[in-house]
């Protein structure tokens, strides 16, 4: 008898309490109603919390944890399953009904009170994001060494906080400052490092789409006002802590503060850095100057040699050929990109005497690149020369797609017919690669896909396609030019890239 007296104890003392569980349920149904009203909204802003936090520490180059993307996921879920218990507790006023549903309620209070206590991330919300991590830039070898290491001091310096690299066209500027960008990436001190080509024709909303695109891509593209398109992209650079962004090609002053760049202080820890051919520019922007000279003789033989490849020993006109570049580095290079694989004496002296025929005409110094450019120019065969003169058709800095200007030169008859269009196309590549040797266009892009020509050449072959040519790619016109530069002999006009929607029946087009 006793065998069964425990167990039917036990029994009875379980069911006891199970029943005084429903009982409570029962009794205090309104206490558990308030509980579970209170621990959904203790939820709800903890999530709205943390959503907020992930915004402003989600900047470009980083991304959410994993664990903190799976508890939004399961606070959402939480919060889905309690609306529907919310609707169910409506029914609690039956009478009937309650202890069932206190206990729904109660289990699904305690649920969101465990998911509750999980949302304490002490080490931050984002980690790292692989896929987003800076890459350098594609370069020539650094000539002028020395100003790159006084502009990467100043950067990682706390004196400094804006810097104007200034110099003639064809310097180096652009060279110097990716080299310093290069090496930034290679330090700690940075949060993100920007990059933006700013050009003769300055477009403030081109520009800001470029910074912006480097934090979140197509951020701005629904934003029309431009007190607003600031504002945004001002907010977007501040979260990104400290930053260094680089202006390259700066023609003229504007403010800073109407594109939406934060002026560099020593609080905010960040840098600008700007490249032009301007000192006032440098001094209106508030700047530290960094002056970039032309290289010294035993430098620019070096870099000469570095180009031209092996040439006969001796040459007696090699070193003069290079004295009349003045030290100019992308004269040293062009005029070594046509001379490269020659070795005749002979060709050495020629192109001697023609370079001085043509610098004789200029006494600036700066001038002088264009005598040296216009040598090169001079060198190519009358089909590269025209096809050359074509690529000036596009806007200044300009990533010209190889496969499109080929096309272009095809439906202008600039290539030379062949049996097929493939035929044409391979000799379209082969122009290219002569005017790539000839330094005149530059391969860029890490698929090698796109050219650009250097804005100091493409002057160059605008000046000779002058009385041809009529360009004005990328002016932001919103009208055609003036009657009186359409001169009777134009023979191509370019206004692409511009803002001009409808064309006057009568012109003189």
């Amino acid at each position: 008898m006793g065998d069964f007296v425990g167990p039917i104890f036990e029994g009875v003392k379980f069911i006891s309490c199970q029943v005084g569980k429903y009982l409570n349920y029962h009794r205090k149904f309104k206490e558990y109603v308030d509980g579970f009203n209170q621990a959904q909204e203790n939820l709800r802003c903890r999530k709205r919390d943390i959503q907020q936090q992930l915004k402003d520490e989600n900047r470009f180059g980083k991304k959410p944890k994993l664990d903190v993307e799976n508890w939004i996921q399961n606070v959402e879920e939480k919060l889905i399953h309690a609306q529907r218990v919310e609707v169910e507790t409506m029914k609690g006023k039956l009478y009937l009904f309650r202890s069932r549903l206190g206990k729904l309620v109660d289990e699904t209070t305690q649920a969101m009170k465990e998911v509750y206590d999980e949302g304490s991330f002490p080490g931050g919300l984002v980690v790292n994001d692989p896929a987003t991590t800076n890459v350098k830039l594609p370069t020539e070898e650094l000539i002028c060494t020395t100003k790159a290491e006084e502009v990467y001091r100043s950067l990682m310096g706390d004196e400094v906080r804006m810097i104007g690299v200034c110099g003639m066209g064809g310097i180096g500027k652009t060279t110097l400052m990716k080299h310093v960008y290069n090496r930034l990436l290679e330090e700690n001190k940075f949060s993100k490092l920007i990059w933006t080509t700013v050009s003769q024709d300055f477009d403030i909303r081109r520009v800001q789409k470029i910074i912006a695109d480097q934090l979140i891509k197509g951020s701005l593209l629904d934003i029309e006002d431009p007190i607003m398109r600031a504002a945004t992209l001002s907010e977007m650079l501040r979260r990104q802590g400290r930053y260094v962004i680089i202006l390259d090609d700066v023609w003229s002053s504007f403010s800073l503060e109407d594109v939406g760049i934060l002026k560099p202080t020593i609080d905010n820890g960040c840098k600008l850095v700007l490249t032009t051919r301007s000192e006032a520019v440098v001094r209106s922007m508030d700047c530290t100057t960094v002056q970039v000279p032309c290289l010294p003789r035993g430098e620019a033989l070096q870099l000469f040699l570095n180009k031209v490849g092996k040439v006969m020993l001796p040459n007696p006109f090699l070193e003069s050929v290079v004295a009349e570049c003045d030290g100019l580095p992308l004269a040293i290079i062009t005029v070594a990109g046509c001379m490269r694989g020659i070795s005749d004496p002979l060709v050495w002296e020629n192109a001697l005497n023609e370079l001085r025929s043509y610098i004789r005409n200029f006494q600036d110094v700066e001038d002088k690149v264009f005598a040296c450019l216009r040598f090169s120019y001079n060198q190519l065969r009358q089909i590269d020369r025209d096809c050359f003169l074509y690529c000036t058709l596009c806007p200044e800095d300009y990533e010209i797609p190889k496969e499109w200007i080929i096309e272009k030169w095809m439906d202008e008859g600039l290539v030379e017919e062949m049996g097929t269009r493939k035929a044409m196309q391979c000799s379209g590549h082969s122009i290219i690669r002569k005017l790539e040797e000839n330094c005149l266009l530059e391969r860029v892009g890490g698929n090698g896909r796109c050219i650009k020509m250097h804005d100091v050449v493409r002057d160059m072959g605008l000046h000779i396609a002058r009385n041809r040519f009529l360009v004005k790619a990328g002016k932001q016109l919103e009208e055609l030019p003036n009657e009186e530069e359409w001169a009777e002999d134009l023979e191509i006009v370019s206004l692409m890239h511009n803002y001009i929607s409808t064309i006057p029946q009568v012109s003189k087009i």
